[in-house]
């Protein structure tokens, strides 16, 4: 019965630390209901199967009374944290850039925060950047230097972006104007900002490393820089 107890307690402990990271992740208010739930239930089964342990019962009738409970804890607790954890990244990963859409736009600029501001990945940012957005970021770190150092000086932030979670959780509305589109971001505490982008170029496109999207950003980055 102990070994029994102090396995299900190992399970428990392991959706809990889930839980602890989903909700660090989750931004949006479902994802964060998710996996707060998730918490409480994970803890409340390490409750009572602590309880059970400590009691010592010596006969397996006094097992099997919290058994199902714990289980059912335990099924709902797990099936939550995956909820939290996978949906967020399955949605926004289920949008192709290949395309010429609105909804590309919308997750070239999502991708473009993800290197520059959470991953503080320097070239891949500027690569999903026009020519000329490019020197206008790298104008901002004095002559002669290129975007990547001007990233690379600067601590790249966004309102409201500091984590997988949030940058999932950001409002973005594409609106497409012919070969141009206009991307704007929202988030709940900043102030919104809106990204234009352009059809990608064959040069672009054949650039070391080019990201594998029909757009790239020619307003909006330096949004980036200096908030």
């Amino acid at each position: 019965m102990a070994a029994r107890l102090l396995l299900r307690i190992v399970v428990l402990a392991g959706v809990l630390v889930g839980a602890v990271v989903a909700t660090a992740r989750a931004d949006a208010a479902w994802t964060v209901t998710l996996a707060v739930a998730g918490l409480v239930l994970a803890a409340a089964g390490v409750g009572m199967s602590l309880r059970a342990l400590l009691e010592g019962a010596d006969d397996a009738s006094a097992e099997n009374a919290p058994r199902g409970l714990v289980a059912a804890l335990t099924s709902v607790a797990a099936i939550a944290v995956v909820l939290a954890l996978t949906l967020p990244i399955a949605d926004s990963s289920a949008t192709s850039t290949s395309k010429p859409t609105a909804a590309a736009a919308g997750r070239t600029v999502r991708d473009f925060l993800a290197s520059g501001v959470i991953d503080d990945s320097a070239y891949p940012a500027c690569q999903y950047l026009t020519t000329a957005e490019q020197q206008r970021v790298a104008a901002l770190a004095g002559d002669g230097q290129t975007c990547r150092a001007a990233l690379l000086a600067t601590q790249p932030s966004f309102d409201g972006v500091h984590s997988e979670g949030s940058l999932h959780a950001l409002q973005l509305h594409p609106v497409l104007r012919g070969d141009t589109a206009d991307v704007t971001a929202r988030t709940r505490a900043g102030t919104p900002v809106t990204f234009v982008l352009q059809r990608t170029t064959p040069a672009e496109a054949a650039a070391y490393e080019a990201p594998r999207s029909a757009w790239r950003i020619a307003g909006g980055a330096t949004a980036v820089l200096g908030r």
